[in-house]
Formats: C-alpha cells, structure tokens, sequence
C-alpha cells in the first residue's frame, strides 16, 4: 500500500491515514482535497499573494500567558452565558462547623484576594442548594457528619468520551462525571492544560459535598476570530481542589478539528489576451482557499477546443494551504494565424482534484499583420532651396527615409545639374540603411560665382540608387555676389535741418552706415551749399569704415548772418565718394536774425520819461527852491492874496504841462509807431524853451539849475526811442 508522507512534519503514514501520526495534522484523503483519482497529489505552494487570519498569524501576535487560553487567574476563558471555571472550596462558614473546616490540612478559607473564592459565590452545604436550574444532579443525597480530623483527598473524575469533535460556530458539551472523596465541601478548578490559542473553554458549577457525584459539563468550542486548521489535538483537563490545588486529577480527551470549507476557487488574469504577430504569451492562475480550512492539492490543466495550444504550469500540481491566495504563471504557445487574419481560441483552465474540479474560461485572440511589400526609399533634400551670399559653395543634407522598407538597402549617391557647372561631394557616397530607418549624409556643391552685384540660380538634383531603382530629390542653389561697398553704404548727417539765431556757425555730425556692406569701405567727404555762401570743414574728412561697422564725422559749417528781422535757408549737399563712386546726402542750416530796435526804442522811452518826470519835481534854478503846485497856492489865489498875473504863476504850470507830456511820452510805447512819444518830447522842449524866453523878455533869467537840463535830455532820448519805434522800410 502506497505511503503518504505528512508535509507538515515529514513524518510517513499510511495512505489511509486521516491525520499525522507525528503531528497530528489533517492528511486530506478522505475529502478528497489531496487526491486525484484515488492517488495522493504531492504538490509545490507557489507565491501566496492574500490570506485570512490563522491560528498561524493569530498565535504570532498574541502574547503568551501562564496558560495558552486562560484567563488572568490561570482559568479558560468563559464563553458567554456559561458557567464559571471553577467554584469556591469549602461551605459556607455559616452553616459548616468550625472544627471541621479548620482541621482539613490544606484547607482554606476564601478572602477578597483569593482568586477562587473572590470570583465566585460560596455554595451552601444543604444538598438543596446543587439542585439549582442548569446544575447536575449529585449521586448521593446524604450529608456526612462533621468530624474532628477532615481528610482531603485528589478528586475522581471520568469522562463520558475521549473523542469529540469540535466545528466553528458550534462548540461540543462534553459530560465530566466528578466524585469528591474528601470528608469536606469543596469545589474543583477544572482547565486545560496548554491549550492551543483557538480553543474556548468553560464549564458548570463544581462545588460537592463529601462523597457527592455530580456530572459537570464541560463547553469546548472555537474562536469565531480566526481560521482554525482541521487538526486533531491531544486535550488535557486538570481538575484541582479549591482547598488543596496541589490536590488534582487529570484526564485527556482527543479533540478533532474536521476540515471545513468548499473546494478552492479558480481564476485567470487576464481573461481577455490579445497576440499581435507572436505565437507565445503568459497569463495568472489565482486559487483562492481563503473559504476552507485545510489544505487543497489541485492539478491544473489547460486545453482548447482545438487542441492546438500548449500550456506549461510552474508547477501544474500546486497545494494551497488553508485561508490563502497563492498565483502562479502560465506560459503559452499558440500557432499564429495566416497572415493578415485574426483567430480567437476558447481556452478551459480546469483545477481538480477527488473532492470536485473548477473551470473557468480564457480568450485568446491571436492577430497576424499582412505580408508587406518594400517600398522604396524616399529622398530629400533639406534646405532643398540654397542662397550663398558670399562665395560658391553650399552644404546641404540628404534625407534617405527606408521607413516603408523591410530589407536591408545598400545606397549610392550621386549628383547632376543641367548645366553641368557644378560640382559635387558627399560625406559617404555608398550606405547601408537598416529597415525603417532615416539615413542623413551630408553633401557640398561648389558652382561658379556671378559677376560682383549679380545673382545666378542653378537648378541640381541628387540620384540615389539601391541597385533595383533610382530616385531623384530636385534642389536648387541661388549665388550672389555682393556688391562694392560703396554701392551698400548709407551717408546720414544728424540733424538734418538746424536753427540757429544771430550765429554764424553750426555743427553736423556725418555718419557713414557700412553695416550692410561684406568689405571695408575707405571715403573721402566733400560738401557745399547751394548759395556758396557757406563753407564746410570735415574732421576729420576721410573715414575707413569697416564692414559691418559706421564711422562718424564732425562737419562745421560757417556762414554770414542774415540782416537783423531776417533769415537766411543754406542748403547744403555732402558727398562720401570712394574715388569712383559716391553717395550723398543733404542737409538744411536756417539762419535768423533778431531785431533789437523794439527793445532800444523801449528802454530809451522809459529813461527819457522818467528823466523829464525827475526833472519836473527838481530846481530848475540855482538857489531858487522849486515852486511847485500845492494846496497853500490854491488857497492863496481863492483868497486873493496872489495876483493871477504874477509872473511866480507861471512856474507851477509849465511844472505840470511837463509832467503830463512826459506821461503821454511812456502812453506812446503802445502804439506801434512812436509818434505819440516824439510829439511829447518835442512839446516839452519847446514849452520849457519858450518859457525861459518869456522870463528872459519880462524879467531876468536866473542860473539854471538840475532840473531843465534834466527834462531835455530825457526829451531826446524820448524821441530817439520814438523814431526806433517805427517799422523798418521794406
């Protein structure tokens, strides 16, 4: 008979086995899990990609206590709505006697800070008190009579059965039949002894009068938290007197875990694969076993309907172990479709085993691309329009596209013009140009250059031949010469036109523009004005301008001023000749001449008038004090003491006649002609002449004094600004 060898622990079994004799861990025959047609499946774990929460995982994160399971006072943890672990020792000191209970060697008594008896209620010693609702019955009702020596004895337990079986979510009861032999009441801590992390334990009450038989159940069931693998487990129960721990008995129970949990599921990623002109590919196998609790050894196989694609698993047979998702590759090969055709394959990828084979579906869809015919190489010529300014020579490049080509292609190349006048040289004239590739080689022409000033178009065209066909790429080159600088220059004079007023001179700046020029440009700069009149000095008056580059010139022109009230237009013509050719340029000097008479006549009008004015108020004889109008004159003439044909009477009037012609002389500055000032000038003089006759005649003239000779000399230079006030003759 075949042998199954446990790979858990290594250990060999024999082919029925259900569990490892070594460790005790589920084999799978018997559902099938591990199977294939009756023979076991020794399978690899591929790469686990997810998982669920194990006895594994859970046992590596919980931190162990004194015993795996328990709770802080070294009981199982209780599952809701059950009994406590363990009950109180001894009765209640209200009914049990003294002696009794203080003679039992070992015996305690429960305190606040006993663990056991300050969890749960003392029990009474009347045979009436186990007969509580959920309790078992004791064999005996009797009550022994105290004595004054108590015997403590290791209790009597037996289990109903020492095999049970233990689901998720539904724990077993297994029935405890307790004896205590001991001559006192006591209650008995029942645990297990290191149970696993998964187990969940409890019990009902155990408290029992002597010699009292009582059937305890004990509730063994499994965490809901975690996956628990199907297993079988040597269970060990202490059963410990509350009075005397070290007073126990044990017994075992073997405990088994069944596998639960459908078969593991089977998916492909992807499900959909497209090939384009290849005949192999690979796709993901995923096994879920998240759902079971055991472990789940499938063969995994692959076909078509046409049986035309091979598969290759890594490996084919694959164990996954309980409460994970393992993946694994497949590769592929397929036969490709005709060219240009598109072939779709329907693909079952089966996982199987005893216990149930899972299919899941795969497309694939293969595309082959048409068979293509070469096309030839394409040809251009980049810039295939060519200028050369300076020179007669050009680079150029030569554009060979084999992008529509499949073969490899060897080149040559080669050039022509019409005119047979231009010669040509490439950086390689033979190529060879991979399939869809773009191949740039670098080309040079030289052509005869134009005469100076001139310009030449040549037309060429590049050949390129692959040894089956030739193609032309057509390109053009455009030569000019450039001309003499002198033909390019630009003569520029800032400013072009300029005022001056009452100068003869003025300054230009002349400047020579060469920037558009190749060569330098040597001139030489000459000029005159239209009327001859002006002379102009250049400095300095032969510029070397290089190419690309101005030169500037001062140029100061000298002229005669025009007459005052006039302007004078020079226009001027500046040439910059080479010695054969010349450029020229023009600019205009305006002269202008300011008329200062308006401002003479002015200023002698105000001197002349505030002079005679001066003169009015001043003696005008020596030693005689001015007798000037006043009001004490006027009131002696209303009284009558002065006579109206006193000769004194006259003074004071001439006075005043002098006073307001020399008004009317400063009233004559706004009239444009002057005739107002001089008239008053005129009248004043003769007034204060013909007075001094008047006094010489009828009486005696005395010295002159400031006063006179004053107003005649502001009279003259009155009417001198009065005559400057006139216009100009035309």
């Amino acid at each position: 008979m075949a042998e199954r060898v446990c790979e858990v622990c290594g250990t060999v079994n024999e082919a029925a086995a259900r569990f490892c004799s070594g460790c005790d861990a589920y084999l799978g025959w018997d559902s099938g899990g591990a199977t294939l047609d009756g023979a076991p499946l020794a399978g690899s774990v591929p790469t686990i990609v997810d998982s669920v929460e194990t006895e594994e995982s859970a046992a590596s994160t919980v931190p162990s206590t004194d015993a795996a399971g328990t709770g802080p006072n070294g009981t199982a943890d209780a599952a809701p709505g059950t009994a406590p672990v363990a009950g109180v020792a001894g009765a209640d000191p209200a009914t049990a006697d003294p002696a009794t209970t203080d003679s039992a060697p070992g015996a305690r008594q429960p305190t606040d800070a006993d663990p056991a008896g300050g969890d749960q209620p003392a029990t009474s010693a009347d045979p009436a008190a186990s007969d509580a609702p959920g309790q078992a019955t004791p064999v005996s009702g009797t009550q022994p009579h105290p004595t004054t020596t108590a015997r403590l004895e290791a209790p009597e337990a037996v289990l109903d059965v020492t095999e049970a079986t233990v689901v998720p979510g539904a724990p077993v009861t297994v029935q405890l039949r307790l004896t205590n032999p001991s001559s006192i009441v006591d209650g008995y801590a029942i645990e297990p002894v290191s149970p696993p992390q998964w187990l969940s334990f409890s019990h009902g009450d155990a408290h029992l009068m002597p010699a009292q038989e009582l059937s305890v159940p004990l509730m063994i069931g499994v965490h809901d938290e975690v996956l628990v693998f199907a297993q079988r487990v040597a269970l060990t129960i202490r059963i410990s007197s509350l009075a005397e721990p070290e007073r126990s008995t044990e017994v075992s129970l073997q405990l088994t875990v069944p596998p639960v949990g459908p078969n593991a599921s089977l998916e492909v990623r992807p499900s959909l694969i497209r090939l384009e002109d290849h005949a192999a590919g690979e796709f993901t196998v995923r096994l879920d076993n998240r759902a079971a609790n055991f472990a789940q050894t499938v063969r995994l196989t692959a076909a078509d309907a046409e049986g035309l694609v091979r598969f290759a698993f890594a490996p084919d047979v694959v164990t996954v172990p309980p409460g994970q998702v393992v993946e694994l590759p497949v590769s592929f090969s397929a036969p490709e479709p005709e060219p240009g055709r598109e072939l779709s394959r329907q693909v079952t990828v089966e996982a199987g085993n005893d216990a149930g084979r899972t299919a899941v579906p795969l497309t694939l869809v293969q595309r082959t691309s048409a068979i293509t015919v070469d096309a030839p190489v394409r040809v251009r010529i980049e810039p295939s329009s060519l200028k050369v300014e300076r020179g007669n020579t050009a680079d150029f490049d030569v554009i060979i596209d084999h992008r529509g080509g499949h073969r490899e292609v060897t080149a040559a190349l080669a050039a022509r013009d019409p005119g047979r006048s231009i010669g040509f040289a490439f950086s390689s004239e033979q190529v060879v140009i991979e399939p869809g590739a773009v191949v740039r080689v670098r080309g040079r022409l030289a052509a005869p250059a134009p005469e100076r000033g001139e310009t030449a178009t040549h037309a060429f065209s590049v050949v390129v031949s692959d040894g089956v066909q030739d193609v032309e790429a057509l390109g053009s080159v455009e030569l000019s010469s450039p001309p003499e600088a002198i033909l390019t220059a630009v003569l520029r004079i800032d400013p072009p036109s300029q005022l001056v007023v009452n100068e003869r001179a003025a300054a230009f700046q002349v400047t020579v523009d060469n920037r558009r020029g190749v060569e330098p440009l040597g001139v030489r700069l000459e000029g005159a004005s239209e009327d001859g009149t002006a002379r102009l000095v250049f400095t300095p008056s032969e510029l070397v301008v290089p190419a690309g580059q101005v030169a500037a010139a001062r140029l100061a022109v000298d002229a005669p001023r025009p007459a005052p009230s006039d302007q004078a237009t020079r226009r001027m013509r500046v040439i910059a000749t080479d010695g054969v050719r010349s450029v020229e340029a023009q600019a205009v000097l305006t002269q202008a001449t300011a008329d200062r008479r308006p401002i003479t006549s002015r200023i002698l009008v105000i001197i002349g008038g505030l002079l005679v004015i001066v003169g009015a108020f001043a003696e005008w004889f020596a030693g005689f004090t001015p007798f000037l109008p006043s009001i004490e004159l006027i009131g002696a003439l209303a009284r009558s003491e002065l006579f109206l044909g006193d000769i004194r009477l006259t003074e004071p009037a001439v006075r005043v006649l002098v006073f307001l012609f020399a008004a009317l002389m400063l009233l004559g500055m706004i009239g444009k002609s002057g005739r107002l000032t001089r008239f008053s000038a005129v009248l004043t003089v003769l007034i204060t002449v013909a007075w001094l006759i008047f006094l010489a005649v009828v009486a005696v003239v005395p010295t002159l004094g400031i006063g006179l000779p004053l107003i005649w000399i502001g009279c003259v230079l009155a009417f001198i600004g009065g005559v400057l006030a006139r216009p100009r003759p035309e």
